[in-house]
């Protein structure tokens, strides 16, 4: 399987991270989570380069 070359690369680790701190204490590790900021800044990076946006429908035609 072919490595996520646009995926956001997780920074903290389980510890330092809040959600998942709010996850235990709330007792729902399913509780869903969406980075607004890393989709802004992945949305840029896909205008500012088209090879990349390019690649990426690339690799959606290629998982279907």
């Amino acid at each position: 399987m072919a490595a996520d070359i646009l995926a956001v690369p997780t920074t903290l680790s389980m510890e330092e991270d809040d959600i998942d701190l709010l996850r235990r204490s709330l007792d729902m590790p399913g509780l869903p989570y969406v980075d607004f900021s890393a989709q802004h800044e992945r949305a840029q990076a896909l205008a500012r380069w088209p090879l990349l946006a390019e690649l990426e429908r690339a690799e959606l035609e290629q998982r279907r």
